[in-house]
Formats: structure tokens, sequence, C-alpha cells
């Protein structure tokens, strides 16, 4: 037996409230961004090596068409992808992969390594190669994404004081 959805559910055709429909800003058109050198209007997403990384125009979690939005989150759910970043935000300067490891509760190298080459394929974070190790820095991009979610932080506390 099938569920029918509520009337102002999307699927219905009707659209939700706020739901921007095709083309609007949740939804990937597949054009390049404006002023992106890199990428033809009509030139599909560009393949590269493989990876499992999100990236905008390729097909990621809840998006075959790979809405930057839905890219985006995909990433962020990633296990251990946020407290990287909150740990390479708070530390605010460089900092390098065994003293990021030990900020991020001893996960593992493995995982670390994934996390941050994600990341950096994203444009988030950036390493610079001081003396032999390189450290790990966010990029503006990175320090944009957090300033983005600081409304989620302020609804989070306001939502632990109702609890």
């Amino acid at each position: 037996m099938g569920t029918t959805p509520a009337p102002n559910d999307s699927t219905s055709g009707i659209p939700r409230r706020g739901d921007p429909g095709p083309g609007g800003p949740f939804e990937g058109t597949g054009a390049s961004a404006p002023g992106n050198p890199h990428q033809d209007a009509d030139a599909p997403a560009p393949v590269g090596p493989a990876s499992s990384s999100p990236v905008p125009g390729r097909p990621v979690r809840g998006s075959a068409g790979g809405r930057p939005v839905m890219a985006a989150l995909d990433l962020l759910g990633r296990r251990w992808t946020l407290r990287v970043i909150w740990e390479l935000h708070r530390n605010g300067a460089p900092i390098g992969f065994r003293d990021l490891q030990r900020r991020c509760d001893d996960m593992s190298s493995s995982v670390l390594s994934t996390r941050l080459a994600e990341l950096r394929e994203a444009g988030i974070a950036a390493s610079t190669s001081t003396a032999a190790q390189p450290a790990w820095h966010l990029t503006a991009l990175g320090d944009d994404l957090v300033t983005a979610m600081g409304p989620l932080l302020d609804w989070s506390r306001a939502w632990a004081a109702r609890r």
C-alpha cells in the first residue's frame, strides 16, 4: 500500500513554501558558476581522476545531478568532517597532521587523511609545508563555510536550552 504525499509536498507538483523549483538556488543547472574559466557552460562536469569526494555537478548522495547543496551536505555529513573543520577553525593557525589527529580524539590516521583530501579537493582546506611536515588550515572558502554555519550553531544552542 503506497502513501499519498501531503498536498504541499513537492512530489505532488505543488511547490512547498520556500521551494524554489527547478533552476532555483538549491537546484543545480549543470552550468558553470559565473566567472569559472575552467568549465564551459555547455560541457559536462569534468571527470578527472576517480574520487569519492562529493563535488557539485557529479552524482552525490541524494542527487544524481550533483546539486551544489546536496554535494555540500554529502561532504559535511561524512564521519569526522565537521570535527576536522571545527578543529582547523578553532586553531586559527596552520596545524600539523598529528596535532590535528590528537585534537580529533585520536581518530584513525587513514580517516583523517581521507577527510583532509576531500576537504582539499573541495577547496575548504589546504596544506602548507613547514619544515618536514605539512600544516593544514582552512581556506577563504572554508572560513566562509564556518561563517555560514553560524546560524545553525545559534539554533542548536537555542534547541539545547529548550530541552
